[in-house]
């Protein structure tokens, strides 16, 4: 991690993997991310490969540079714990429905109560001032709603889901770029506020960044949609032996490409009249490229000739290729470690690159409740409270050896305090 954040303290309520998402990357960047949990923990620990219970491949990847606390939110003492870490934390997040926080009693109202200065950040799946403000909402739905999967349909002619978790991720991105802002409001000012990072909205500026497009007018000037990336042919282009994605997109690089493969007739023709008629024909443009152009030679050769035209190309890597990509590989963007009850792991590394900023190790994903205790003596609790909460069964730890740990070892307690 990086010691961007150091000293900033984060209280993520969250699950699955939005909130998550953008929390790990606060904790990369050198914030103490705790993590609050049920006693059962986060449900995302249940989904993907995992060599035991509570702990999967898919979890992981969200969750490292975190310390985890396990509480009975349905309790009054586990409720005062929470609110005794809300006391002293720079910005609270969570990604839960707004009615079922406020039923626990963790609203904004309630918490700025607790907290005045508290960011808090609740990335929800609709705008709370909308009609959809109680409709439930994971990644598919936004999908659907958001117009997402209906832009995918292009080439295929029918909505597609696209096989990877996109609203959650992006959205994560967003709402991580907002509690930085409310970090630096909380910094200049002294005072909280209240972020809403809704999932539909979200999604819907990212669809239509480029698709309002004629509908940027009142009245519209045109019609929805980027011609260029709503063409059917704008996709990977078969070639003798495999697959290939051109950047083939200015004037000038169609000019210098169709002129390298003898198409003068293209060049000549009605396509490629001018710069205009280049971009309202660029469908066509593509589908000249893609069926009568680039089947004709190996992707080795059309690579050689776009670095030659200088016009950006890449092959069309299967996931089983990025592990042994030279460049990845040179750039360290997997890293291999040990998990104290996982064993030797693999996870993908902070994609920045930062100098002249320290940085420490990073701390492995969490067991359920692996650092209760840790935090419970932070805000104040002695061992005989702790072990009272535990003996209720309102808190969950962990022991470094692998399992749960009923209490706390009482010779353990006698040496610390």
């Amino acid at each position: 991690m990086f010691r961007f954040l150091e000293g900033v303290k984060v209280v993520e309520i969250g699950h699955i993997l939005m909130a998550p998402y953008a929390t790990q990357f606060l904790g990369d960047l050198g914030a103490d991310v705790i993590k609050v949990e049920s006693l059962d923990g986060d449900y995302y620990r249940q989904l993907g490969l995992g060599k035991k219970k509570g702990v999967t491949a898919q979890w992981m990847t969200v969750n490292r540079n975190k310390r985890s606390i396990s509480l009975d939110l349905k309790s009054a003492e586990g409720r005062e714990v929470l609110n005794d870490l809300l006391r002293q934390a720079d910005i609270v997040v969570h990604n839960m429905r707004v009615k079922a926080i406020e039923r626990l009693g963790f609203g904004y109202d309630a918490v700025k109560a607790v907290n005045p200065g508290l960011v808090y950040c609740a990335a929800i799946g609709f705008g709370q001032d909308g009609p959809y403000a109680d409709f439930p909402a994971f990644d598919d739905i936004i999908q659907a709603y958001s117009g997402l999967a209906a832009v995918n349909s292009v080439g295929s002619g029918k909505p597609t889901l696209l096989p990877l978790a996109i609203v959650d991720k992006v959205v994560g991105l967003m709402l991580g770029q907002a509690m930085l802002a409310g970090l630096h409001h909380q910094r200049a000012t002294g005072k909280g506020c209240y972020i809403e990072t809704p999932m539909f909205e979200s999604a819907v500026t990212v669809v239509l960044n480029q698709h309002l497009n004629g509908h940027s007018y009142v009245p519209p000037i045109g019609d929805l949609g980027y011609k260029r990336v709503m063409s059917p042919h704008r996709q990977p282009a078969r070639t003798l032996d495999g697959y290939i994605v051109h950047g083939v997109y200015k004037y000038e690089h169609w000019q210098r490409f169709l002129s390298a493969v003898g198409r003068q007739d293209v060049l000549d023709g009605p396509l490629m009249a001018d710069q205009h008629a280049m971009a309202q024909n660029i469908s066509g443009l593509y589908e000249v490229a893609a069926k009568e152009i680039l089947p004709t030679r190996t992707t080795a050769q059309w690579r050689a000739l776009f670095d030659e035209l200088d016009i950006p190309s890449a092959p069309v890597n299967n996931m089983e290729d990025l592990e042994d990509d030279p460049h990845l590989k040179a750039v360290g963007l997997f890293e291999d470690y040990d998990h104290p009850s996982q064993g030797r792991l693999r996870q993908m590394r902070t994609p920045f690159s930062v100098r002249d900023v320290e940085r420490g190790p990073d701390r492995h994903p969490p067991e359920i409740g692996e650092h209760s205790v840790e935090v419970l003596r932070e805000i104040g609790l002695d061992e005989d409270q702790i072990r009272a909460l535990q003996a209720r069964g309102l808190i969950r730890t962990f022991e470094a050896n692998g399992a749960d740990s009923p209490l706390i070892h009482e010779e353990k307690a006698g040496n610390e305090r």
